[in-house]
């Protein structure tokens, strides 16, 4: 048993935040990478002859290779440790960048993008694992969650705004633009190697586990891991299948300019900041699916007034909807709180759950195109993506329900300790 001083101490670790800013430098360039083409498709198509659907083959190379790649991702970092594993991803989301900036057909493009995918899962579960290792009091795992979790969003943003207005006219071509946005990464891998080389030891565990609690078996076993599972893929269809097309939702379905369209999703990602920072703070264990239900429902609604009635409010609506990317760090909670789930297969559990997600990653934008080119348009699109809300918020009453039905960890040591307690006083008596 850990005494009262021991864990105060791990809770108050000095050098806690100073990782996470390392984690979350790195996540920053994982977002500006992810983004790093969309702005400049036009550019790029036309220097490389590409037709859209050759793009579009381009674009959705990552997502493939990230589901395949997710899963042992998770066992190496389990197996390696944090820090080189962490390295290592950001390595090879940095020659994604410079691949794709040397890109001269096709095949090189799509290799260069492909890259990312399997980078991008080393980084991925490190993140949370990092929480994991570093943080043992829960209000401060929260904020950290929150935290790191705005930093893609933030890269992204970041590209948004500045790839066209800056780095084009500095650069003068696309390859200059993409090899400029990769500096972002190697100044965040530079950050981490001298965070990671002065870095005091981590916090020890607070419990033991067996190699059989590591291993996906055991996870798979979990119901409520399953659960979660199903609401990583479904929040991935959402937030892929809104951040590619609701721009072009806006323009051709609610008559906005590209500009218009472009400003007002970005401030949606702002909403979606905020909402980050501050939900995961009040979300306990038992509190965790109603928030995640409820911010579910407003997303939904927010899809179905868009969709549905037409009004100068729109904007109001579009930042009401950005609240959806808090899902993210509202899952990864659910995940990391989650009774199967330890510090010693956090890499493991979160390698799983990223390749479901990217599942519905994957689906999220075919769905809503083919939607859209169909005879219900582009207001089918977002009735579409509104019933997959719903069915968020269902699961997320259904995991709710499953915890209510397994005992927590607190409770398995309470019973474990009466239990021993009455054999010593029958062996005393």
């Amino acid at each position: 048993m850990v005494n009262d001083f021991s864990r105060k101490a791990n809770e108050n670790h000095p050098y806690r935040w100073v990782i996470i800013a390392g984690v979350a430098g790195i996540y920053f360039g994982f977002g500006v990478i992810a983004a790093s083409m969309a702005p400049i498709i036009t550019e790029i198509r036309a220097d490389l002859a590409l037709s859209r659907s050759e793009m579009g083959l381009a674009l959705g190379a990552w997502p493939l290779v990230y589901i395949v790649v997710a899963p042992f991702a998770g066992r190496f970092i389990d197996r390696f440790g944090l820090n080189w594993s962490l390295t290592l991803g950001a390595v090879i989301i940095m020659f994604s960048g410079l691949v794709r900036a040397g890109a001269s057909g096709l095949v090189t493009l799509w290799l260069g993008t492909a890259l990312f995918g399997i980078g991008g899962p080393l980084v991925s579960a490190c993140a949370p694992t990092a929480v994991a290792v570093w943080f043992t009091n829960q209000k401060e795992r929260r904020i950290a969650i929150g935290a790191y979790n705005t930093a893609p969003v933030l890269g992204g943003i970041t590209v948004l705004t500045m790839s066209n207005s800056v780095f084009m006219p500095l650069t003068g071509s696309w390859r200059g633009t993409v090899i400029s946005q990769t500096f972002f990464i190697v100044f965040a891998i530079i950050a981490w190697l001298l965070i990671v080389f002065r870095a005091s030891d981590p916090p020890e565990s607070l419990e033991v586990t067996s190699t059989e609690s590591n291993s996906w078996r055991h996870l798979l076993a979990d119901r409520e891991f399953k659960m979660i599972l199903l609401l990583g893929l479904v929040v991935f269809f959402v937030l892929h299948g809104a951040g590619a097309w609701l721009p072009e939702i806006l323009r051709e379905y609610r008559g906005f300019s590209a500009v218009a369209a472009g400003n007002w999703v970005a401030g949606a990602l702002g909403i979606s900041i905020c909402a980050s920072l501050v939900l995961p703070r009040f979300a306990d264990r038992q509190k965790l699916p109603f928030v995640m239900a409820a911010v579910a429902g407003i997303t939904a609604a927010a899809f179905l007034i868009i969709a549905w009635v037409p009004s100068d409010l729109d904007p109001l609506f579009i930042l009401f909807a950005g609240a959806r990317a808090s899902l993210i760090p509202l899952v990864t909670l659910a995940l990391m709180d989650s009774s199967s789930v330890n510090n010693k297969n956090m890499g493991t559990a979160y390698g799983l759950w990223f390749a479901v997600a990217e599942i519905g990653g994957v689906t999220g934008p075919l769905v809503v195109g083919v939607i859209g080119d169909s005879t219900f348009g582009f207001g089918g699109s977002l009735v579409a993506l509104a019933v997959a809300c719903g069915l968020f918020a269902g699961l997320a009453g259904l995991l709710r329900i499953i915890q209510i039905s397994m005992p927590t960890p607190t409770q398995l040591e309470d019973s474990s300790g009466v239990i021993r307690e009455i054999f010593l006083n029958a062996l005393w008596r």
